[in-house]
């Protein structure tokens, strides 16, 4: 059940008419923007890493998403959203760069493998 925060949009009789019952309340969020945990999990360095390093304000912490998702997810929830869009930051995935496979345990996994062939 949406919160009362919700209750303003999905209370309103003129959007009833307009909106369809279908009608999926959404929110999305960018990787950098929100993501944070800079260096947590192998991560490497991305292109906005470079491009905002010294900077004031950097991508580093940024809302900290990285940790505080389930703060995040519970937000989400209260203000009635059932549908959410996010992205992950390359560098997250695949650290330096450059794979043939994808995932976030495989590098870790089988870096140490392929430096032995």
């Amino acid at each position: 059940m949406p919160s009362k925060h919700a209750e303003p949009i999905l209370s309103d009789p003129s959007l009833k008419s307009i909106l369809p019952s279908s009608f999926l309340y959404a929110c999305s969020s960018a990787s950098y923007q929100i993501e944070g945990g800079f260096e947590a999990d192998g991560k490497g360095v991305g292109i906005w890493d470079e491009y905002m390093r010294g900077k004031e304000d950097t991508g580093e912490v940024a809302c900290d998403s990285y940790n505080l998702w389930k703060e995040d997810v519970k937000l989400l929830k209260e203000y009635g959203c059932n549908s959410y869009r996010f992205s992950i930051a390359w560098p997250r995935i695949i650290p330096n760069g450059m794979s043939s496979h994808f995932g976030f345990g495989w590098r870790a996994d089988n870096q140490e493998q392929r430096a032995k062939k």
